[in-house]
């Protein structure tokens, strides 16, 4: 009878295996083993666009509305740009799902200086020609030939990271709208009398023969005699070198030393200054001293604006060349002489250095300055020294006729919503900047000499020796004007210059809405709702926004600012070409190869984007931060490690292989996904009516994600949402919670099932709804499947379509106090891991939970399976102190006052090692207590 028994439990058991494999194999026949991401994206991408998910649905909410800041056409989109895109398509999905309408505008920029200067660089590169010869014409259409070529890379580049933008209402700084509201907005400020043109101090690139913007120009800073590369010159060029130079008093032995770093400029002074109470020269003050070079004597003139202790405290007057001469000069009614021409030659004031290249003629002046001994000394000195940021030239100081914007009124209006908080900066630290450099702002010079960009719709005409300028819409316009102001024989003449990119973009919150034109979306959908981009750009572009928004629409273009700080590398060093760490965004996602990392480079060097210096220091850092080339994270990855970080920060130091540990994060929320699918797809689930402790716990932590996820999501504080998601997900529910499940649906107690049944599947399909902005390519999987298995799920086309998970919604099940009990039994876990590290689970050790209080011996032992699951120890018991004897052979550790470990294993090696992990513990905790 006994073996027969024994054949029929063996039958039934053989038949159980059967039936459950087989059960188990139809649960997943959809479900990869692994999350496989890239099949997800494209799935998921196709879904979208099938269902224009991201199209402007209508609703009674306040919409959110949002402008991509546009990317430049003059390459690939970097890291930088996807922590944007991150961060504005997480408040557009949050938005979507709370029943906001939501209009997020995607686009691209003309970058005038930029482009024009990477296609010169393409063209010489690959055809050996320069833009010149080949005619405007042509640089034109091959310009236009490579928007389309970028344009069409960058939006795969976007659609790639996830971004929910509205294609239909694409738009390009050069398109013909565009165009049309760019002239509108230039004859609106001249018609207000806030255009104007005139001869000024201006920011010139010699190598672009072209002015540039104050962001163009980047500040090299050096502490000493350093020799730096320019271009046009075969040898390198010294800079951090003071030359004192000196100007004999007229009718006096006295001499006046001047301490200068622009020696070749000398041709250019025009006085000497000082300080009115400096005594050391009050007595020279109205004198004249004799100009060795030019051979003329120049005042002595007194002025409050001169730096007592820089040099000799005495300055050198050459206000064609320096913004603080200029003024000074301006004051003074002093002459002004151009010593540096366009071409960064010496102009004819040079006389025997006349045409020479400055920086040549800088040595010469000071050998010229020696053999007159004039020349005082040569010493090194800390300066900052101007790099155009397009061509790496130095940025010279020239001045030349150009159109400038009256900002000092509009930057008022700017400065005011400000303080009156109509426009919120988030961060608000940002505030102090925003009115130090609007009450400090000058004029506005709006004027390019470039082939690419807007042209500036302005005419003029020659009436005997003087020149009248005509903003106009059209050639014919400007003519009927000026023949009925001067007669039909007026020669009328177009100007050559072409608008500042930064004027086109200034306009974009209301021009990408149709304006001028009174659209319908304009009426709707203006002002926008925030603008996010970098803080490094708050003066530059969103304050030209705020006063050309408020100018030309009376209305603010955005109510919020959203900045982020400069993205930098896992080393704390700000990503560029020049450092060579820049990374792109589809390297993390797809992975790359050392090898195939090199060959990116080549490309880019064999198109001229990239020097043989930046190739080789982008070649060497590849090599250095990717010996093993970057592995495949995708999406999902990059945009949780994007997000876990906080961008209010002056800097985000970006580690890009933390993106491979949130992969295994996503891969780990795949895995938990099939265990309740396993776990409960054959069980009913509904709210039972009482609950187990490791189940109100859970749900409590549940309610605790949905508060501080939707609060980091409000504040813009990212990250605290990134990081309460990954401690609810990876610690709370999957290391915890679900290997609790695993020993309580071991029993056969029906309550409990039906707990677990309930706890997991809750907790699974709202936190996948959670989820859904920051990783939406896995939840919205996941949910699609798991809908097909669960009713509970919503059945909808795509996640975006579903709600989002409110605090309100869960508030019942906020326990605090079972929170708080809850952590002091993790941390009892936490020990027991600790002890245990590097001991064998195998080995089948024994833990005993020694407590002296009542109440936590009956909480301890109905949170068992939590204790279990956590540490992965099955022999786990409970004892209260007076009832528990203990073993000899057992480890003791105390983990409070109140709660004792007592930990056996039989093999005698584990148990040394237990007894050395115990020592380190005892020796870390008493060099706590000692600090």
């Amino acid at each position: 009878m006994i073996i027969v028994r024994l054949n029929e439990l063996l039958r039934t058991n053989s038949c159980y295996k059967y039936c459950s494999n087989r059960y188990s194999n139809e649960l997943l026949a959809d479900f990869p083993a692994t999350f496989r991401f890239k099949d997800v994206e494209r799935e998921c991408q196709n879904v979208w666009e099938r269902n224009k998910c991201f199209a402007v649905k209508s609703g009674e909410k306040e919409a959110l509305k949002m402008l991509l800041p546009p990317p430049n056409i003059t390459g690939t989109l970097h890291i930088g740009h996807a922590l944007t895109v991150t961060i504005q398509d997480i408040l557009a999905r949050w938005y979507r799902m709370r029943g906001h309408p939501v209009i997020w505008i995607p686009g691209f920029d003309h970058a005038g200086i930029s482009t024009q200067v990477t296609i010169e660089k393409y063209l010489y590169k690959t055809k050996g020609v320069t833009k010149s010869e080949v005619g405007r014409e042509q640089f034109l259409s091959l310009v236009w030939e490579w928007k389309n070529q970028k344009e069409s890379a960058m939006k795969l580049q976007l659609k790639a990271l996830g971004a929910s933008l509205d294609w239909s209402r694409e738009y390009f700084t050069m398109s013909k709208e565009h165009n049309k509201a760019v002239t509108e907005a230039f004859l609106r400020l001249n018609d207000r009398n806030l255009l104007y043109r005139k001869k000024a101090l201006i920011n010139w690139c010699p190598t672009l023969r072209s002015t540039i913007s104050d962001i163009e120009v980047e500040h090299l800073y050096i502490n000493e005699k350093t020799e730096l590369k320019v271009p046009g010159y075969q040898k390198k060029v010294k800079f951090g070198v003071m030359a004192y130079i000196a100007y004999p008093v007229k009718d006096s032995k006295d001499e006046i030393v001047v301490a200068t770093t622009r020696p070749e400029t000398v041709f250019g002074d025009v006085a000497i200054a000082v300080h009115p109470d400096d005594q050391r020269y009050a007595k020279y003050i109205g004198q004249k001293v004799w100009h060795v070079l030019r051979e003329t004597y120049i005042p002595v003139i007194p002025n409050p604006l001169v730096d007592i202790n820089f040099g000799t405290g005495a300055l050198k007057v050459t206000p064609a060349h320096d913004h603080l001469d200029y003024t000074i000069a301006t004051n003074h009614q002093l002459d002004v002489i151009d010593v540096v021409d366009e071409y960064g030659n010496i102009t004819d004031a040079g006389e025997q250095f006349k045409g020479l290249p400055r920086f040549i003629a800088r040595e010469k002046v000071l050998n010229e300055l020696s053999r007159r001994a004039m020349l005082r000394k040569v010493c090194d000195c800390k300066m900052s020294v101007p790099i155009c940021s397009r061509s790496r030239d130095v940025v010279e100081y020239i001045l030349k006729e150009q159109w400038f914007v009256k900002c000092k009124g509009m930057a008022e209006k700017a400065m005011q919503a400000v303080k009156e908080n109509r426009l919120k900066i988030v961060p608000s630290t940002h505030e102090q900047l925003w009115y130090d450099s609007l009450s400090n702002i000058r004029d506005w010079c709006i004027s390019r000499q470039l082939w690419w960009g807007h042209t500036i719709p302005a005419y003029y005409v020659t009436i005997g020796d003087k020149t009248e300028w005509i903003a106009a819409r059209t050639e014919n316009d400007a003519r009927l004007i000026a023949q009925k102001k001067y007669g039909s024989d007026v020669e009328l003449h177009p100007e050559q210059d072409l608008l500042d990119t930064w004027f086109s973009s200034a306009i974009l919150p209301c021009t990408a809405l149709g304006w001028p034109n009174e659209t319908e979306d304009l009426k709707r959908y203006y002002p926008l709702t925030l603008m996010e981009t970098g803080h490094d750009i708050l003066f530059h572009w969103v304050a030209k926004m705020v006063m050309l928004g408020l100018e030309l629409t009376n209305r603010l273009p955005f109510n919020e600012v959203v900045l982020h700080g400069i993205l930098c590398d896992a080393y704390g060093k700000k990503m560029s070409k020049t450092l060579g760490n820049v990374v792109l965004p589809e390297n993390i996602i797809n992975g790359c190869t050392l090898k195939d990392l090199a060959a990116q480079m080549k490309e880019s060097y064999d198109t001229g984007v990239l020097s043989k210096a930046e190739m080789r220091r982008m070649l060497s850092g590849n090599n250095k931060m990717f010996p093993n080339g970057i592995p495949e994270c995708g999406a999902d990855a990059l945009r949780m490690t994007l997000s876990s970080h906080n961008i209010k920060n002056q800097k985000i130091n970006f580690d890009i292989m933390k993106c491979q540990t949130t992969a295994f994060f996503c891969n780990k929320i795949w895995q938990a996904s099939k265990y309740v699918l396993l776990a409960t797809g054959d069980k009913v689930y509904q709210k039972p009516e009482t609950l187990t402790l490791i189940d109100r716990w859970i749900l409590s932590r549940l309610s605790v994600l949905v508060d501080i996820v939707n609060d980091g999501f409000a504040q813009r504080d990212f990250h605290k949402s990134a990081q309460s998601i990954k401690q609810f997900l990876h610690y709370e529910y999957c290391d915890f919670y679900l290997e609790a499940t695993k020993w309580g649906f071991r029993c056969e107690d029906s309550d409990v099932i039906a707990s677990h049944t309930y706890g997991l599947r809750k907790c699974l399909e709202v936190s996948l709804r959670v989820l859904a902005p920051v990783m939406p390519y896995l939840a919205e999987d996941l949910y699609r499947r798991l809908s097909t298995k669960f009713p509970e799920f919503l059945s909808v086309p795509s996640l975006m379509e579903a709600s989002y998970p409110t605090p309100e919604q869960f508030n019942e099940w906020r326990d605090v106090t079972l929170d708080e009990r809850t952590d002091e039994v993790l941390d009892v876990v936490f020990e027991i891991r600790s002890l245990l590290a590097n001991v064998s689970k195998k080995l089948n050790p024994t833990v005993h939970i020694v407590t002296r209080d009542s109440d936590d011996f009956q909480f301890y032992n109905e949170v068992t399976n939590l204790i279990k699951g956590g540490s992965r120890i099955s022999n786990i018991y409970t004892f209260l102190e007076n009832d528990y004897t203990e073993n000899g052979s057992s480890i003791c550790y105390p983990v409070t006052a109140d709660c004792t470990l007592f930990i056996t294993v039989e093999d005698s090696s584990s148990l040394e090692q237990l007894k050395k992990n115990l020592d380190k513990k005892v020796t870390r905790v008493e060099g706590n207590l000692k600090i």
